[in-house]
């Protein structure tokens, strides 16, 4: 160095948080569209889960966060919300200094207190739920989605909700299939043609691809953020 020390500047990450009248933006790391645009091969997470115990008012967050599949390195989230979004930014930021996987982040010993967090905290399952999705259980974003359908690719969609949940409102062309009839109602599916479960944040939905590759499915994706993230790149996609 000019000084004579030792140090290295060992780079950025671009981290950078705003607050939005209650709402908070942070953001680190590469973007989607950043890291498509440098050629690296990613699995897309919308994470959705309250900042603190819901019981206790606790508010949702909305997570997006990208791994490289080649390397399971955690490569950029964003998040937006009004629940502890700077706490977890810098955890993501210290894991992606690090050069840690996706899968070390689930195993953190995070600080938890219902005032403070949630029992599996929303860093542990981005951590757990990008390493399902390199190792078998892929993830699906609506926009990915949206473009296969108009590219003319076939899918067979499973909204695995409740019945009026789906009545109310759904995918065009949906399936309605409790997870709790799976079992029984699988054979009136084709086991060959790719299949998209969906809930309403994607936990369920984990649980019925779990289940649907358990029965012999030969390729199942997990929409990624539920069918409440879908409604909201759909959308966004309309008004484009």
């Amino acid at each position: 160095s000019l000084t004579g020390g030792g140090l290295t500047h060992r780079g950025i990450l671009g981290t950078g948080i705003v607050r939005l009248f209650d709402t908070t933006i942070a953001q680190t790391g590469f973007t989607e569209a950043v890291a498509r645009a440098k050629d690296y091969d990613v699995e897309v997470l919308y994470n959705i889960k309250p900042g603190h115990a819901d019981y206790l008012n606790g508010t949702e967050n909305v997570i997006k966060a990208i791994a490289g599949r080649q390397t399971g390195k955690l490569l950029g989230v964003q998040i937006i919300g009004k629940d502890g979004v700077d706490k977890r930014i810098d955890v993501f930021v210290t894991a992606i200094t690090l050069g840690a996987k996706v899968a070390d982040l689930f195993h953190l010993d995070l600080a938890y207190q219902p005032l403070y967090a949630t029992t599996k905290d929303p860093v542990l399952y981005t951590g757990m739920a990008l390493d399902n999705a390199l190792h078998g259980r892929p993830l699906l974003p609506p926009a990915e989605l949206e473009q296969r359908l108009a590219e003319g690719e076939r899918f067979q969609i499973l909204d695995v909700r409740s019945k009026q949940k789906y009545a109310d409102e759904h995918v065009e062309h949906a399936i309605n299939m409790p997870l709790a009839e799976i079992r029984d109602r699988f054979t009136e599916l084709d086991m060959d043609i790719p299949t998209v479960t969906y809930c309403n944040k994607g936990v369920t939905a984990n649980a019925a691809q779990n289940l649907l590759l358990n029965l012999g499915f030969k390729s199942v994706y997990n929409l990624s953020g539920g069918f409440k993230n879908y409604q909201v790149v759909k959308a966004y996609l309309n008004d484009k």
